[in-house]
């Protein structure tokens, strides 16, 4: 091969072009931002329109469902769901993989501005947010200060949120909770009626005596003058002047008829931290930002912010993302680190020489540096994937160099000088490690391509796995001929034999030799039994594989607890909250390995839907108490177990209606969709038998002893007041009902009566009536109403004002009303949970007009399971392919395909013996398997055939090949292996997503490697009965 030509014969030009590539890759690698996950953008887009003081109902019918319509018919969508509440409306449109959804975003932008003029002029523009890893808050902060403190808004809003906005990587800085001044002006019924004035006329009024007018400019002389007309408002006293009307000869001021309050505005926002009441804000960084860095900075500054703010207010840290970083990555780091050096170790036990343990673990760090050079061009971070790509690789890039060494090695014994050894010894393998390496490569070039939020996941592993290994063959076919042609000497078997480790471990692998030799050639004249014996351990872990459950993505333990609970339908946000505070004190009592200060209460809704957003759950109703916890290895208990605690005094709340506890992270729930494990969808054109069905559903999901945490979206509904118009009588008295529900709006939710100004800030004037003028039916019908001729009618005298049932909450799935029942899974599998719940749905008597179909977790899982089932099959035959072409043969590599089946046997009981199930990650170990499995079988198979092509007979090929080969397949199995055991042995933050990928490796490779070294022998006798005959008959 040129390759090894020009790098032994050129050896300066060869060490300076690899240190360059040693100098980019460290350039790479000090800017490579550090996350938990790989950038995500998921083909999601969310639109949310806030629709103040409106009903669900009306939410669906004024904003839901015209925007559904409009949006429905977008191009690549996938599926459209959407939710109206009071207040607001959201719509998640799902688009197809490998959108370009920044372009679906412009799409659907240009769209909702043509829908505009179809919405109530009452309702906000839509916003739409895509949904992406940046989403995420990187920072939670509470801030207390004293209840009272006028100045809060701007303290926040001036000293801590402006400062933090112009920090390079900060994207949104989301408030909750925050008072927003505003001047009230409460209106008394009875005094309005008596003078004869309705709200909308004092609107009309304050607005026209508090404005600014330009009046031009005049010229005089040589100079210009601009006219000014100062009419604005600037104190309450001068709002309380205002002249209203002129009633009998007397000038009526808004003080007359009404309390003027400067005040903050209404919210049906909970806010309370260990500290007391305050205002929590989100801090988001912008998309491809390290999140290090802008937590670091954002602390930065934060200590800054601290020192030029009032006594009475302070600022503390309630979640960070960074700690889930660090920990995560350092713990892989770590066992990176680990494997490198026991990897070196098992290399010089096998070699006993320091120049060649040197040579072979050089091929490490230029490899792996490649994958720094890699990651920094195709903008990727350092996250859970990528490292895990390199520990995988790590125990494999030596595999190519050992080869080329050993084969080195050997010419020089033979008498050949090191310089031709090291051309001669490459060149011949060159082509065997080539095919051995296309062999890894087919299982995961598949990967690259594989949709959906794991494909996302394992992408930049498989690409970075694959890259590594190019790497490492072409490090392998020029550094490593290179350096063997300068270091290496022909043996001194004197020497060596000198050397106590030699004469020990010399021993060692000898008898291990004679063993194996002596049980391969048992197994040569016992094919039959050796066959039927492997079958049946085969048949045997199968069965006990069937006891093995199946699951979507581990549990990740990152720290956080939290509890979503409901109250009774119509509770107020303030009263939700006091019950959170309950939680906040049980947590408080249960949870000594608490992170103290991180307890935090969110009650209540936003009038702009922002808190579902970011993944939290929303109405006045719910309320969400978190928790952050210690490190896992700094705790006895899992936040699983800590969550199982808080479950069982849960139950010790009689205003809580419903819970669930999430033992994983909340920014996580946020990315992945707030999934439960189980949902049941049922969809149907009537609430009644929608809400029947699900609560049959829900009692079994309740009683069947296998889930927990059961909730749904069953709507019992809302109590509410009905205004029902009378058109003839409203009519008659010059009324129509946009009229009439405009003015009772006005008087009830309020109408802007124009802006306070304050040194330089402008503050809504709210006009509206008492809460004392507002409690009843009675005093709602008493609302003075101004018909078209001007004159004053009672709302009662026009409509019959009545109780009634609303909707709490509307749910629309391809433009048709659903309800869903979730639960979490309690000691069962999702997938044995799944098999029971289909069972049940199929057994149960749906209503006619009424679908059932079972989603969430398992509907992921299923759809990720048939991709890599997909990938699976295409890896075996693309293998295989590449087998086929390198022995010229469709025979020989079907021997060597036959031993990948029984990697189920390691597999299988691995998992058995550690408790694991079939997961995404455990899957995508078993299909690296294969590639890795096949080439202790290509090492054998390619031996045996050298040897035969020399002339030697069938068994005599085998048994040598058995017993020459098995030093190097020892060799690369353990290095593969060990360097798996620091990470399967983890037990940090992260454990749960990497430690089961190896041990499946683990698990599969060892037991896999003892099927090669014996059945793949059988075999290769079994296929050649005529050979074997001729040899019995001489």
């Amino acid at each position: 091969m040129k390759i090894t030509d020009i790098s032994v014969k050129r050896p300066v030009a060869t060490a300076m072009a690899f240190l360059a590539v040693l100098l980019f890759g460290i350039v790479s690698w000090q800017k490579l931002p550090l996350d938990i996950m790989p950038k995500m953008e998921l083909p999601t887009l969310t639109v949310i329109t806030a629709y103040p003081g409106a009903s669900a109902g009306e939410v669906e019918k004024q904003v839901t469902k015209p925007l559904e319509a409009l949006l429905a018919g977008a191009e690549n969508m996938k599926e459209i769901e959407s939710s109206s509440k009071e207040n607001v409306s959201f719509i998640s449109l799902q688009y197809r993989w490998k959108t370009d959804i920044t372009e679906a975003a412009n799409n659907v932008r240009d769209l909702i501005e043509l829908s505009k003029r179809h919405l109530p002029e009452e309702a906000h523009n839509p916003v739409i947010f895509k949904v992406n890893s940046s989403m995420l808050p990187v920072l939670v902060y509470g801030i207390n200060a004293d209840e009272n403190f006028q100045g809060i808004e701007n303290i926040i809003e001036d000293n801590i949120a402006s400062p933090i906005r112009k920090i390079e990587g900060v994207g949104t800085v989301i408030y909750l909770g925050q008072p927003q001044r505003e001047i009230k002006v409460t209106l008394n019924p009875a005094k309005i009626r008596a003078y004869n004035i309705s709200p909308t006329q004092i609107a009309t009024v304050l607005k026209a005596e508090n404005i600014k007018i330009p009046g031009g400019n005049i010229k005089t002389g040589d100079f210009d003058f601009s006219i000014d007309i100062p009419g604005e408002i600037n104190k309450t006293t001068d709002l309380a002047e205002i002249p209203i009307v002129n009633f009998n000869h007397k000038i009526i001021k808004l003080k007359d008829i009404a309390k003027i309050e400067d005040g903050f505005k209404e919210t049906d926002e909970y806010i309370r931290t260990e500290k007391g009441p305050g205002v929590a804000f989100m801090i988001q960084k912008q998309s491809g930002a390290n999140t290090l860095e802008v937590v670091n900075a954002v602390r930065s500054q934060m200590d800054e912010i601290r020192q030029d703010l009032p006594d009475d207010v302070e600022v503390f840290e309630i979640i960070s993302t960074d700690e889930v970083i660090t920990q995560s990555i350092g713990n892989l780091s770590e066992s990176l680190l680990y494997a490198f050096i026991i990897v070196i170790l098992v290399v010089f036990i096998f070699l006993r020489e320091w120049r060649s343990s040197i040579i072979v673990s050089l091929t490490i760090p230029f490899s792996l540096i490649v994958a720094f050079i890699t990651m920094y061009v195709l903008d990727y971070t350092i996250n859970i994937f990528s490292l895990i790509s390199l520990i995988i690789a790590i125990g494999m890039v030596v595999d190519n160099a050992i080869v080329i060494l050993e084969n080195i090695t050997k010419k020089i014994e033979e008498g050949l000088p090191p310089y031709k050894a090291a051309i001669e010894g490459a060149k011949e393998m060159g082509m065997a490690i080539s095919a051995s390496t296309a062999t890894t490569l087919m299982v995961f070039i598949p990967l690259i391509f594989m949709g959906g939020i794991v494909g996302i996941m394992f992408k930049q592993l498989a690409i970075l796995t694959s890259v590594t290994m190019i790497a490492s063959l072409i490090t392998s076919l020029s550094l490593t001929p290179m350096i063997s042609s300068r270091l290496l000497k022909k043996k001194n078997e004197k020497a060596e034999r000198k050397f106590s480790f030699f004469k020990w471990s010399e021993n060692i692998f000898v008898a291990i030799e004679s063993a194996y030799k002596k049980l391969l050639a048992w197994v040569i004249f016992h094919k039959s039994v050796t066959i039927l014996f492997v079958l049946a351990i085969l048949v045997l872990s199968i069965y006990t594989g069937k006891k093995i459950g199946s699951d979507y993505i581990p549990e990740f333990d990152a720290g956080d607890v939290t509890v979503v609970f409901e109250t009774e339908v119509g509770t107020r946000a303030d009263a939700t909250g006091k019950i959170g505070e309950k939680i906040a004190s049980i947590m408080q009592d249960e949870i000594p390995e608490r992170v103290p200060g991180s307890i935090a209460v969110i009650a209540g809704q936003t009038q702009d839907g922002i808190l579902s957003s970011v993944g939290f759950s929303e109405g006045k109703n719910v309320g969400t108490v978190m928790c952050h916890l210690e490190l896992p290895d700094e705790r006895e208990r899992s936040a699983k177990e800590i969550g199982e605690v808080l479950r069982a005094r849960l139950e010790e709340i009689p205003e809580i209606e419903r819970f669930h506890v999430s033992a994983g992270s909340i920014l996580s729930a946020a990315l992945l969709g707030n999934n439960k494990p189980i949902e049941v969808f049922l969809s149907g054109k009537h609430f009644e038998e929608l809400n029947s069905t699900a609560r049959s559903v829900e009692e079994y999901f309740e009683n069947c002893g296998y889930l927990t945490d059961v909730e749904s979206t069953i709507d019992n509904g809302k109590n509410q007041i009905e205004i029902h118009i009378d058109r003839k009588k409203a009519s008659a008295l010059g009324l129509n009902v946009a009229m009439v529900g405009m003015q009772v709006r006005q008087g009830i939710y309020g109408t802007d009566a124009g802006t306070l100004s304050d040194e330089g800030e402008d503050y809504d004037i709210t006009l509206m009536y008492g809460e004392d003028f507002k409690k009843d039916i009675t005093d709602i019908g008493n609302i003075q109403l101004t018909n078209l001729r001007g004159e004053k009618i009672t709302l009662s005298s026009v409509a019959d004002i009545r109780m009634g049932k609303g909707k709490l909450e509307i749910r629309r799935k391809s433009q048709q009303r659903y309800v869903v029942v979730k639960a979490n899974l309690d000691q069962i599998s999702l997938g044995e949970a799944a098999a029971n719940v289909n069972q049940f749905l199929a057994d149960f008597d749906l209503p006619e007009g009424v679908t059932a179909e079972i989603a969430g977790q398992v509907e992921n899982k299923d759809e990720s399971f048939g991709d890599l089932y997909l990938i699976f099959i295409l890896g075996i035959l693309l293998v295989y392919m590449v087998m086929a072409a390198q022995f010229e043969s469709f025979k020989h590599p079907l021997i060597i395909m036959l031993s990948v089946p029984f990697t189920a046997i390691g597999v299988i009981w691995a998992f058995a013996i550690t408790g694991l199930t079939l997961s995404v990650t455990t899957f995508i170990g078993i299909i690296m398997l294969i590639g890795i499995v096949v080439n202790n079988g290509i090492v054998l198979v390619d031996y045996i055939n050298q040897l035969r092509r020399k002339g030697a007979k069938l068994t005599d090929a085998v048994l040598e090949s058995g017993s020459s080969r098995l030093r190097p397949v020892l060799m690369t199995t353990l290095t593969t292996v060990c360097a798996m055991i620091p990470m399967a042995a983890s037990t940090g933050m992260g454990k749960e997503m990497f430690s089961p990928l190896g041990i499946t490796i683990i698990g599969g490779l060892l037991v896999s490697t003892l099927i090669t070294l014996l059945f793949v022998p059988a075999v290769y006798i079994a296929f050649h009965p005529n050979e074997l005959k001729k040899e019995k008959n001489k």
